[in-house]
This record gives C-alpha cells, structure tokens and sequence, in this order.
C-alpha cells in the first residue's frame, strides 16, 4: 500500500481485524483436526477407513508439522489410501518423529539400550559435528563433505541443534 502498488481503500475494507493463527505445532487439537481431515477423506476417496489407533495419535503428536495444517492434511490423506481400516503408526511411516520414552521395567532387555531410530539419529549428529570441527564451522565445505545437500545440513543442524558458530572459533 505505501508503494503504491495496493490500493488503500481495498486494504482498508478487507483488514477489519486480524485473525493470528499458531503453529500447529503449537496448537494442542492436532487430534481433533486429524480426525476431521480422516472424515473428509474417507468420503472424498470412498475409503473405510474412520479411525486413528493410538500409536497413530502418538506419532501424530510428537511431530513437529513444519508444512501445518496442509501437511496434515496430505498425510491423513496418504494413510486413509494406505489402511483399510483403521490407520496405524506404520502408514505413518513418511513422518519422521523423535522415539517415544521407554516405558519398560529397568530390568527388561527392552530397556537395556537404545532403539535403532535413537542410535542413528546420535551417529548422524555426530558425523556433523566431526564435518564441521574439520571444515572449522563452514557448513557449505561440511555438506560437500557428508555428501548431503546444504538445505538438508541445515535442517539436521537445526534438528539436532548444532551451532556451526562454536566451530568456527577453533
């Protein structure tokens, strides 16, 4: 409007007030969404499917949903193609979530060490950490690398909470 490429009339009848939405990951009703998203889409794509087990809710909780509600959407969509039923962790699967804390008793072989996705996730973090200590914090040279895509570096660096700043000092 101030360069003169917005008419102020037009902008003035169309901001009557402003509507701030959150994050859906900040939003506490994922569940509630997620269960009318499944309802739209088992009648948009005639598919049984009418439920979320819990390890599903689970999955769907934990993640961080950077793409919001239209994420959502797109991955209550894909897993009411995937199930018959009922949708279940495992069609799940493209979404990317931290493990949930062991709940077995201290004595269980179960809890005795870390699942596979937590081993992976530690081994990835630190081969970071090693790329930039040896590219002294430069993320470009430490993507070369690892062999990975710069924007894929950044996104584990902000994942995994790593600071190139503290490597470029030594």
């Amino acid at each position: 409007m101030r360069l003169g490429r917005f008419r102020a009339d037009v902008y003035y009848r169309l901001n009557e007030f402003v509507i701030t939405l959150p994050p859906l990951r900040e939003r506490d009703d994922i569940l509630r969404l997620a269960h009318r998203l499944l309802a739209e889409a088992s009648t948009e794509l005639d598919r049984p499917c009418r439920s979320i087990s819990a390890a599903a809710a689970q999955v769907l909780v934990r993640y961080h949903w950077p793409g919001n509600v239209r994420e959502l959407r797109n991955v209550i969509r894909r897993a009411s193609l995937l199930a018959s039923d009922v949708i279940e962790a495992e069609h799940l699967s493209v979404l990317l979530v931290d493990p949930p804390p062991p709940t077995a008793p201290r004595g269980d072989a179960a809890s005795a060490g870390p699942s596979l996705r937590a081993a992976a996730a530690d081994a990835e973090g630190r081969a970071i950490r090693l790329a930039l200590e040896a590219t002294r914090g430069n993320k470009s040279e430490a993507a070369r690398l690892l062999r990975v895509d710069y924007k894929t570096l950044h996104l584990k660096m902000k994942r995994y909470c790593i600071s190139a700043a503290p490597f470029r000092r030594s």
